[in-house]
């Protein structure tokens, strides 16, 4: 074997992991400006919104936040009022089995944001089953990286979620990346 016929195998393998793990992603900014399609702003209120059927956001009861694209042009942005935790979650398609949930973030804001990840699993009998969470530091302008191992999917989960949990949200925030991969 050549050279050439080896820096081509190893490139065509690394393709094809890049190919399988494209398919397990879930492009939560992607999902976002969708849901905005057609309109400037999205007003969330307090609890679940639903922005798409991938992705959504929580706010306390007495807390709003605007969605609006952000004027970079490829990210989202939240303007928030009057809260102190704020989740943005995404809604894995199907109960895929997979051992570790990979999720990347890119906050733009006037300080550094603290974020705890977990999965919420939905049961058959309307109940919920949250796994362990995990601190993540989303500092200023960098993409933080947060690896969530993933349990076992049992036979009463219906479906599952991702919950990135800010606390202390700033008023203002700009989502330049928000993904989640399995794998």
């Amino acid at each position: 074997m050549t050279l050439y016929e080896a820096a081509m195998r190893n490139f065509q393998a690394a393709a094809d992991i890049l190919e399988a793990l494209q398919s397990t992603r879930l492009d939560l900014v992607g999902e976002a400006r969708s849901g905005l399609i057609g309109r400037p702003r999205l007003a969330l209120s307090g609890g679940y919104n639903d922005v798409t059927p991938t992705f959504g956001a929580c706010l306390p009861t007495n807390g709003r936040a605007e969605l609006l694209i952000a004027d970079s042009g490829t990210g989202v942005e939240l303007r928030c009022t009057g809260i102190d935790w704020l989740t943005l979650e995404g809604t894995l398609a199907e109960p895929v089995p997979a051992e570790l949930c990979y999720i990347e973030m890119q906050v733009t804001s006037d300080r550094p944001q603290i974020a705890d990840v977990f999965l919420r699993e939905f049961i058959e009998d309307g109940s919920v089953r949250d796994s362990g969470h995990l601190e993540c530091h989303l500092d200023l302008d960098a993409v933080s990286v947060c690896k969530l191992p993933l349990p076992e999917i049992e036979d009463d989960v219906t479906s599952r979620r991702v919950i990135i949990h800010l606390r202390q949200p700033a008023a203002r925030l700009i989502l330049d990346r928000l993904a989640i991969t399995l794998t």
